[in-house]
């Protein structure tokens, strides 16, 4: 029997045309939506899912707000622990989901070189002597490119304390010896480097400007973002080749190249998550 039904068989029938069927399981924590069942039942339904999926906590599925990106109106409906540890691709997460988001779907795309090979294309750099992180939070993209390069000095650069607070847990858990934190907005920050990375979603666009002024004479930024497909150009799977007319002109006017462009994931309905490798006009 598959996982959702095994949890059916543990809830009265009158609530099964209602029960989600799709969760995130993030280490021992599961954020599953449960809005479509009476509040009144939602604690209890939970616990069913929490001995299936053999999690400490179930948290409601809520929204990521704010330049800091962090996860609003944090519901617990199991357990009571929402500090939780992953492990991607060799490296040890550690994080508070009641503070900090985490998306398993960008899993592939974390992993840097040390996943598929479509990913490991646009993390390839020639021996760089500085790489900066923009948006590090925990260490998500940082942690690897250091491990990747142990010959660079990576700096990771976030505002958010409770993330630097994990970031410097994650550094020290996976033994790295090549990153500098600094808890601070990358826009005070005028430190060149050879790489600059953007994981950043929402208004990425807006800090390029400032990127393109800190890279050095051939150096790389890495630029993620969510647009609509209709503006990309991008209709159908087929569609997904080649770098967006519309995108590369954007990059233009910020006098920037578009070297690599691919989707990282569908990002919500028409909306998809990209990465850019991107290099200046010269």
């Amino acid at each position: 029997m598959k996982p959702f039904d095994k949890i059916a068989n543990k809830i009265e029938s009158i609530h099964h045309n209602k029960l989600p069927r799709k969760w995130k399981k993030i280490g021992d924590i599961a954020v599953i939506d449960f809005t479509s069942i009476e509040e009144a039942n939602q604690k209890e339904i939970a616990q069913a899912y929490a001995k299936e999926l053999n999690v400490k906590t179930i948290i409601q599925k809520n929204k990521i707000t704010g330049e800091l990106r962090q996860p609003e109106n944090v519901k617990l409906l199991y357990g009571t622990e929402t500090i939780t540890e992953i492990l991607e691709y060799g490296i040890k997460y550690k994080l508070d989901l009641a503070k900090i988001m985490w998306s398993p779907g960008n899993t592939g795309w974390r992993s840097v070189l040390s996943g598929p090979k479509e990913v490991a294309e646009f993390y390839t750099f020639d021996n760089p002597s500085t790489i900066i992180d923009y948006f590090a939070g925990i260490g998500y993209f940082s942690i690897q490119m250091a491990k990747g390069y142990p010959d660079s000095k990576v700096v990771a650069i976030d505002k958010n304390p409770n993330s630097i607070k994990y970031l410097k847990m994650n550094v020290e858990a996976n033994l790295i010896n090549n990153i500098e934190i600094v808890n601070d907005d990358c826009r005070n920050i005028n430190l060149k480097a050879d790489v600059i990375h953007l994981g950043y979603i929402g208004s990425t666009i807006d800090f390029v400007e400032k990127a393109s002024k800190c890279l050095n004479e051939n150096g790389t930024i890495i630029f993620h973002e969510v647009y609509r497909n209709n503006w990309l150009g991008f209709r159908s799977r087929s569609d997904w080749k080649g770098i967006p007319t519309n995108f590369s002109n954007l990059m233009m006017e910020k006098g920037l190249k578009v070297i690599k462009f691919n989707r990282v994931k569908f990002y919500g309905p028409s909306t998809s998550h990209i990465v850019a490798t991107l290099a200046k006009i010269n």
